[in-house]
């Protein structure tokens, strides 16, 4: 996990167990409130492993294609 992931957990892992608000949480992750809820629930539901990045290991959408590439 990255540090900015690292300190998620540690923050959403905080307001599972009620010693900050969704409120304050938004503000010191600079998220809105909505995508702290959507932090949570995924928290609760998958552990701190639902708040890695499911694109980690995915090539880019905007990558060049290999024919590009080839021909330049």
């Amino acid at each position: 996990m990255s540090p900015k992931e690292l300190n998620r957990v540690d923050v959403i892992r905080d307001i599972s167990e009620r010693r900050l608000r969704q409120k304050d949480a938004a503000e010191l992750l600079k998220l809105s409130r909505r995508h702290i809820q959507r932090l949570v629930n995924q928290y609760r539901e998958q552990g701190p492993a639902g708040l890695v990045s499911l694109r980690r290991g995915k090539p880019s959408n905007r990558r060049y294609m290999p024919e590009f590439k080839k021909q330049v």
